[in-house]
């Protein structure tokens, strides 16, 4: 099945192929899968993003917050527009993120 007029596919690589993301952006809704090895990560963010834990731990420190916070499976954290985070893993996990306006 061929995807629908205004769909794209990116696959993002960031930090020495370390943490890699495909995105989809559709005429609708914008987000991407990713996983990040083992290891500590900046970034920063243009839109909200909404991130899911899909496998195993994520500990997140996010601009503005005191210190690190844990998330596992099916846990959720919101990193709002302008905001620099950075994620710490210490197994190969797995992410699905939301970019909201």
């Amino acid at each position: 099945m061929l995807p629908k007029h205004g769909t794209m596919y990116e696959l993002r690589k960031y930090h020495g192929d370390k943490v890699m993301s495909l995105t989809y952006e559709g005429d609708e809704q914008v987000f991407s899968v990713g996983i990040i090895a083992p290891g500590e990560y900046q970034f920063g963010t243009l839109k909200q993003e909404v991130f899911s834990v899909t496998h195993g731990m994520i500990s997140v420190w996010i601009e503005g917050q005191d210190g690190w916070a844990d998330f596992k499976l099916n846990n959720s954290f919101v990193v709002h527009t302008h905001k620099n985070f950075k994620l710490r893993v210490k197994e190969t996990s797995a992410y699905i993120c939301f970019y909201e306006d």
